[in-house]
């Protein structure tokens, strides 16, 4: 049986591994040669001296390989299990087999029963997974996926796929249970963990899903290098390839608005100066000191507040965050990255906000051949922050979108 399992590892691989070793390969080629390799080592299996449950257990794995749903696996793989009930591998593939035709209720069903049998890392991560891609996910649910993928990382550290995909729980639960920036620093290191792993490496989505933490921690440099990475491996990879050009054309209208001070003239500029100067607020005077953007610190600054006035702004398309270009009391010109808000009631032109505890940071990068330069401040919600005076209410939150495979 090691002789068939070798066989089948070594398919797998080598499909893992099709789009970086075939650059420029689409998805109907790799369709094709697989389909041909299939063929081959089910011959070859046939010749080997195995138990029928063995050998259907087998041949429904090699047909399994690859994205796409196999009938045959399924009836194969159903056959093997009635034959040993007891052989937790089985209800593995068949669980992944089936979910392949969107059975996600199967699956875990699938997943569960291989659990009863026997704990494994496989069968542990393929249930966090499928518990984050329920219809309906509660917070609980997300939480004891993500409890599940440290179980099974703990059976073998030294795994890259366990950690890639604990990385992705976490991102799962950033997007779903409350944007708390120290899980997308869980999430990074999963990730990195996970890049000791070759197979992980070639992995298209593991680069997208990095790319994805770098730029809600506002590390544009970082996400356009992996997004960069994802596609070089995977040309076709739509998604990947949206997501870097909103990301660049968010930077590049960033560095525009700001080195223009939002396309205004001077006339303006005074004006808007003057009515900042006339509505000086703080959010809580008693625990945080008002300051300029100037004089602010690279990171958190925990005991400080400013106070800005919008110029200008870019709306999001859904991947990126809302983008106020803002001038505060002594003109200095920056971007103010506000997450989770919805864009109904997002700040406007003219407006004055104060911003308690703001987390800055420095953006410098070469984008088209132009050197995109600017400084910035983030808000992980639009709670923390004051406009005209007035604290917002709840319903300004609109939830984060989950533009990622982190389900996966």
């Amino acid at each position: 049986m090691e002789d068939g399992h070798n066989a089948i590892r070594i398919l797998a691989r080598d499909e893992a591994f099709y789009f970086k070793n075939n650059s420029g390969a689409t998805e109907d080629e790799k369709f094709d040669w697989l389909a041909s390799e299939l063929e081959r080592v089910t011959d070859d299996l046939d010749k080997l001296k195995l138990d029928p449950h063995q050998c259907k257990y087998l041949k429904g794995c090699a047909l399994n390989i690859g994205n796409k749903y196999n009938p045959k696996a399924e009836e194969i793989l159903i056959d093997a299990a009635k034959m040993n009930p007891t052989m937790y591998e089985i209800w593995n593939e068949l669980g992944d087999c089936i979910w392949k035709k969107g059975d996600k209720k199967g699956a875990r069903n699938c997943f569960e029963r291989a659990l009863n049998q026997q704990r494994n890392k496989v069968s542990l991560r393929n249930l966090s997974i499928v518990m984050r891609q329920q219809e309906s996910v509660s917070n609980e649910e997300i939480e004891k996926s993500v409890k599940i993928s440290k179980e099974a990382v703990t059976l073998d550290v030294t795994d890259g796929t366990s950690w890639y995909i604990l990385g992705n729980a976490y991102l799962a639960q950033f997007f779903l249970c409350g944007q708390a920036s120290n899980v997308l620093k869980c999430s990074l290191n999963a990730y990195s963990k996970a890049s000791a792993d070759e197979k992980v490496l070639s992995d298209p989505d593991y680069h997208y899903n990095k790319g994805i933490v770098f730029k809600y921690l506002d590390d544009y440099s970082n996400a356009i290098a992996y997004f960069s990475d994802a596609i070089s491996i995977h040309p076709q990879f739509t998604e990947c390839l949206n997501e870097l050009n909103d990301l660049k054309d968010q930077i590049k209208k960033t560095s525009l608005l700001i080195k223009n001070k939002g396309k205004h003239k001077g006339k303006n500029i005074a004006m808007m100066l003057r009515k900042l100067k006339e509505k000086t607020q703080c959010q809580n005077p008693s625990k945080v000191s008002m300051t300029t953007f100037d004089q602010l610190s690279n990171g958190s600054n925990e005991d400080k507040a400013i106070n800005c006035i919008l110029i200008s702004s870019i709306v999001p398309n859904g991947r990126t965050p809302f983008v106020c270009i803002c001038l505060d009391i002594d003109s200095n010109c920056f971007a103010l990255n506000i997450y989770n808000i919805d864009c109904g009631k997002a700040p406007k032109l003219g407006d004055v906000m104060t911003v308690p505890y703001p987390q800055k940071s420095m953006v410098n990068i070469v984008i088209d051949g132009e050197l995109n330069d600017f400084e910035m401040i983030r808000v992980d919600t639009p709670l923390n922050i004051m406009i005209n005076n007035r604290q917002l209410p709840r319903d300004t939150l609109a939830p984060l979108k989950l533009t990622t495979t982190a389900l996966t």
